[in-house]
């Protein structure tokens, strides 16, 4: 799977045009070099004004030059502080490499909104795309690296670093050191660092600089003069350079802090050169963090901006041309800070307005909802963070979006509705339906009163959910009749087909299921965009396997594969699919697949549960009961504060069938106060069904076939108004057993035949998860009763057999161990200590294949370092 463009291109991710009076570094570019070929991490560190930016462009276009090389740059700003921004931008630059992505960066993204483990897991996906063409060495350029100071950010930024492929180097410009692992890299030999001695200006390089910006060559003592007092400090030499006063003023230096206060100084000079109109110019212009001629010509009002940032451009100001084609331009740090001090004090309170100009002629609501704040314009910048919400929340952007709603003031935002709801989607993409529905209860209701019916009808689909979710199944009747009743568009429509289909499950109503999921494919068939998030609840195995169901599942699968924001859940819907209708070789490929992307997604709710569900039912398949209950009780350690108890029990319910299947009375009766006790008035009726089943499979192991009988007609019964998922079980088959054990053969094969003729016309396997030994003896006691054609039958027996017949796989190693054979022997001889060099000669093999064996094996196991690896190989081996 090949990378997708995740954002618009953006000149964040243009290597800057070199400036034209830049001094060539070449000793020093060399000496760089050189050093990079065996580092991680190149270090430019120094205080702004050094040429660090230089330094790296030059650095970037000697990389360029040298074949099998690839280089990406990222210049940073403040709204790149945060792991999801951070990321996003990383992403974006790397678009253009075309990586061989195994699962889609967009939902790679979405996992890295923090620094859990969960996140570090998903990163492996990036570090294994990055190292997914072993021919290409990738220089990535990350610039003005200390706007990032969030530690979520940089801590995901050092695993990268420490986990990174052979082929990965990292560059990074920074005014500070960085909160990274240099000192261990640094003991390592795999940090190269450049401070502000390594940049200062020397007499050449000062001389050089006088002659590429025209000037005539001072004296070799003026110029010493010159250094000494700024440093070599480069921007210093620059405005030293080009004033027009005497040096009889100039302040004397005595440390680098001092450099703002010159700056300040110079820049005074610099600004009071230019003509009123581009003073003006700008000084308005500086609230942008780039400068474009359409955003120029917004803030400044002015119709040839396009001619003016030539203009700025040609006098050589404080400038970096980001796209020399558009132009977009950007200040120097500290010129923009100088300029907009200047605004301020000559012009105040106007950049507010500047900010709202900027903001109105913004595209992207991203970069509209900064100005819009800075701006102060609150309904404004709620009306960005709606228009955005959706795409940032489906990329991980929950807290980013929930850090700019916070700076909108309490008081203003409290009664807006647009809040309550955004507010209730980051609650719910955290999984907390109490207080989701608790803000989209609030939302709703404020857009009722103010009559905006769409906003209306948003607020109430994803309030419906919130109840089913929790139980509260008559106010889920009551959000469904208010949907049918306003006939609504089918973008709409489709959250309450969801909502259907979900509440038919909680009821045990099939015809509602199928009723919801027929209408759900045609209404995204109708409007494609409305497939996320609805399709997202669509994979957790609820519905795949019961009767009429298979065609429809396979709509919405094909409905997420039309478009980019469904494909996380392609694999669980697969997996479900070839679990109750396919073969053992495609239902456990399709579950390989699933693990793979869970493994490195551990942070997805809903990828985690299908997996988890659906590894334990394939475990148990195996006769390998006790792997199978521990894998799905780690399900329960997926819910947070916010799930209803009716979910909980729903999970008990499947280590009940797998007691079931194993025929294990003793275990099964542990499940029992659990899942027996009466339901609670605002959990899942169909748990009732449940109830009743289990009651009366431990009645029938127990061999007590009274009770058995009575429980399980009671289950029939229920089960008859409605349907149990199928992992649940099916009541007609434990029913059928004890009618069978009763010597009541007709009814029993009346049971057992409703049961193989369904399954026969479904093509569906529900009965691979019923005791196997109880199954054979009785289908074989009850055939000459069966009314279901025999060639129904027989074909339904291979499907069967198949499942217990095909051949184990043939590596011995636990699904769960994620590393290949080679990788197995690389992390046996470094758990002995072994370098790399000596790995490679034992196993014969390159340097350069050992080290990407040891990346890999780092990102595979989730650890920053090869004595986390050591540690795992001595657990896992004692």
């Amino acid at each position: 799977m090949r990378s997708r463009t995740l954002f618009p291109p953006s000149s964040k991710f243009r290597i800057p045009r070199p400036r034209r009076e830049a001094v060539p570094r070449p000793h020093l570019l060399a000496r760089t070099l050189e050093l990079a070929i065996d580092a991680r991490l190149v270090l430019v560190q120094a205080p702004a004004g050094f040429g660090k930016t230089t330094l790296l462009v030059q650095l970037a276009a000697a990389l360029a030059a040298t074949p099998g090389s690839e280089v990406v740059w990222v210049s940073l700003d403040a709204e790149d502080n945060g792991p999801s921004r951070l990321f996003a931008a990383l992403f974006g630059a790397l678009g253009a490499l075309d990586l061989p992505w195994t699962v889609p960066p967009d939902t790679v993204l979405a996992q890295l909104h923090d620094a859990s483990p969960a996140a570090r897991t998903a990163l492996g996906l990036l570090i294994d795309a990055l190292g997914g063409r072993p021919e290409v060495r990738i220089a990535l350029m990350l610039d003005d690296l200390h706007h990032v100071t969030d530690p979520a950010a940089l801590q995901l930024l050092d695993t990268l670093i420490a986990r990174a492929p052979p082929e990965l180097r990292l560059f990074i410009g920074s005014r500070v050191a960085p909160s990274l692992s240099l000192a261990r890299w640094r003991a390592g030999g795999e940090l190269v660092e450049l401070s502000l001695e390594d940049l200062r200006f020397d007499l050449d390089a000062a001389h050089e600089l006088c002659r590429l910006r025209g000037l005539r060559t001072p004296s070799d003592e003026a110029l010493q003069g010159v250094l000494t007092r700024t440093h070599g400090w480069v921007a210093g030499l620059h405005l030293m350079l080009g004033s027009t006063r005497g040096d009889a003023s100039l302040p004397m230096l005595a440390e680098p802090a001092a450099h703002r206060h010159l700056f300040d100084y110079f820049a005074q000079e610099v600004l009071a050169e230019l003509p009123a109109p581009l003073q003006q110019f700008v000084l308005h212009s500086s609230v942008l963090p780039e400068l474009s001629p359409v955003l120029c010509e917004a803030v400044t009002g002015r119709g040839d901006a396009l001619a003016v940032l030539d203009t700025l451009s040609d006098r050589q100001l404080f400038l970096s041309v980001l796209d020399d084609t558009v132009p977009v331009l950007r200040f120097h740090d500290l010129f923009r800070d100088f300029l907009r001090g200047q605004l301020e004090r000559r012009e105040p309170g106007l950049a507010a307005e500047l900010h709202a100009r900027a903001a109105a002629a913004e595209a992207r609501p991203e970069r509209a909802v900064p100005h819009w704040l800075a701006a102060e314009r609150w309904p404004e910048a709620l009306v960005a963070l709606r228009r955005m919400a959706d795409g940032l929340l489906a990329v991980g952007g929950t807290l980013r979006l929930e850090h700019w709603l916070e700076q909108l003031p309490p008081a203003w935002r409290e009664p807006h509705a647009d809040a309550a709801l955004l507010r209730g989607l980051c609650a719910w993409s955290r999984w907390n339906w109490v207080e989701a529905r608790n803000e989209f209860q609030r939302s709703h209701d404020a857009f009722a009163r103010q009559d905006q019916q769409r906003d209306r009808y948003v607020a109430l689909g994803m309030l419906g959910a919130c109840h089913n979710a929790l139980g509260e199944l008559e106010l889920v009747s009551q959000v469904l009749a208010t949907a049918t009743d306003a006939r609504l568009p089918a973008e709409l429509q489709v959250a309450f087909d969801s909502l259907t289909a979900w509440h038919g499950v909680a009821r045990g109503d099939g015809a509602m299921v199928l009723t919801g999921l027929t209408a759900m494919a045609d209404n995204v068939a109708r409007a494609p965009v409305a497939r996320y998030p609805n399709i997202v609840d669509m994979s957790y195995g609820h519905f795949i396997g019961l009767p009429g169901t298979r065609p429809l599942m396979e709509r919405l699968r094909r409905a997420c594969l039309s478009g980019g924001s469904g494909e996380v859940q392609v694999p669980a819907l697969d997996a479900w699919l070839a679990l109750w209708h396919g073969s053992p070789e495609t239902a456990r490929n399709a579950l390989q697949t699933l693990l793979q992307w869970q493994r490195h997604l551990p942070g997805d709710v809903m990828l985690s549960t299908s997996a988890l569900h659906l590894h334990s039912l394939h475990l148990a398949l195996q006769g390998q009961t006790n792997e199978a209950l521990a894998i799905i009780g780690q399900v329960h350690g997926l819910m947070a504060t916010g799930y209803s108890q009716g979910w909980r029990r729903t999970y008990i319910h499947v280590q009940a069938r797998i007691h079931w299947r194993d025929e294990d009375a003793e275990s099964l009766a542990m499940l029992l106060p659990d899942l027996a006790r009466p339901r609670s008035a605002r959990e899942w009726p169909v748990l009732d069904t449940g109830a009743a089943l289990v009651q009366g499979q431990h009645a029938l192991l127990r061999g007590d076939l009274a009770l058995a009988r009575q429980q399980l007609e009671r289950a029939v019964a229920l089960q008859g108004a409605g349907w149990l998922p199928v992992f649940m079980g099916d009541a007609r088959f434990a029913l059928a057993a004890c009618l069978t054990a009763q010597g009541d053969l007709d009814a029993a094969a009346k049971a057992l035949d409703d049961m193989l003729c369904e399954a026969a016309r479904e093509h569906g396997l529900g009965l691979l998860l019923e005791p196997p030994g109880r199954l054979r003896t009785m289908w074989q006691r009850l055939e000459s009763r069966l009314s279901c054609p025999a060639g129904a039958q027989a074909a339904l027996r291979d499907r069967l057999a198949s499942w217990q017949t095909e051949a184990a796989p043939a590596d011995p190693v636990s699904p769960d161990d994620p590393l290949s054979t080679r990788e197995r022997e690389v992390l046996a001889l470094l758990a002995e200590g072994r370098s790399n060099k000596l790995i490679a000669r034992a196993l014969d093999l390159s340097l350069h294949t050992v080290k990407r064996h040891v990346a890999n094996i780092l990102t595979k196991l989730s650890v920053d370092s090869r004595t986390q690896a050591a540690a795992y190989w001595h657990r896992r081996e004692g």
